[in-house]
């Protein structure tokens, strides 16, 4: 939805295959700017919880090394 949107900023005709957006698009609609503002609400939620879960493991001890590579 983010890429949508910018590239709708941006003056872009897009088509939409299938989803909630399906279809043509040339300009930001009503259910377009809800379902940004409900995306944008769940990447700050997923965000927080996963901050949250990583000071927790570290409060308990665990130690992070990287990515494991």
């Amino acid at each position: 939805m983010i890429v949508l949107n910018d590239l709708l900023q941006r003056g872009v005709a897009v088509t939409v295959p299938e989803g909630i957006a399906a279809g043509e698009r040339a300009e930001r609609s009503p259910i377009l700017d809800l379902t940004l503002a409900l995306s944008e609400d769940r990447r700050r939620d997923i965000v927080r919880k996963t901050k949250n879960g990583l000071d927790a493991a570290r409060r308990r001890g665990h130690r992070f090394r990287g990515c494991g590579r």
